[in-house]
């Protein structure tokens, strides 16, 4: 059963000098880490998994390399799962909120957006409900692509993550930096069949 552990640290912990890139962290897991669940801050931005940085998964010192600049004086949090051998520590709900969301979460605001679809025509009607402020992780939001047979398929502009209780939906709007993004996906992400965390996709609509 999975372990939900997070780590602190500062760029001067990594290799290579302040300011330079592919600087190399060695965090202090004692069994082998897992993708699901593995999370990377740096100065309070959640960074994303091959563009920001990479990881090498070990069953003890996971290795991972910033790929852009990084500095000294930068704060780090990693947060990852790791495989327990014996009976220990178990995924607990408020882990997310107890990690991440304390050390690095904002408040955004969400619009509640109901859908309704014209008999005629399946034309959709979007209305807004009532505002309410919540707190999340906010990825730095970077474009996302994939490659398809039509060619690049934009996948998002930028990811949240949110307690796995908080009420979010498709098409709801976020509003986060006078921005305004719209919900395309949520998925829950669970540990041991105890959700931890959702993963909320964003797109840019307008400024507010």
């Amino acid at each position: 059963m999975p372990e939900i552990k997070t780590e602190h640290y500062n760029g001067s912990d990594c290799t290579g000098s302040t300011g330079g890139s592919n600087r190399v962290l060695t965090i202090s897991n004692t069994t082998k880490t897992e993708n699901d669940g593995f999370l990377v801050h740096a100065s309070g931005l959640v960074l994303a998994l091959t563009s920001e940085y990479t990881v090498d998964h070990n069953s003890s010192g996971t290795q991972i390399t910033f790929l852009n600049p990084l500095w000294d004086d930068q704060t780090i949090a990693i947060q990852y799962a790791q495989q327990l051998t014996s009976a220990g520590a178990q995924a607990d709900a408020d882990d997310f909120s107890r990690g991440p969301l304390s050390d690095f979460g904002v408040e955004v605001v969400r619009t509640p957006v109901t859908v309704t679809t014209s008999n005629m025509g399946g034309q959709k009607t979007y209305s807004d409900g009532t505002n309410e402020t919540i707190d999340v992780v906010f990825q730095n939001p970077n474009k996302k692509f994939t490659l398809d047979k039509g060619g690049l398929t934009e996948i998002y502009d930028a990811l949240m993550f949110t307690k796995p209780n908080q009420t979010i939906n498709k098409y709801d709007k976020i509003t986060y930096d006078a921005r305004v993004y719209r919900v395309d996906t949520v998925s829950v992400r669970n540990f041991n069949g105890t959700t931890m965390f959702k993963t909320v996709t964003l797109f840019y609509i307008q400024d507010e």
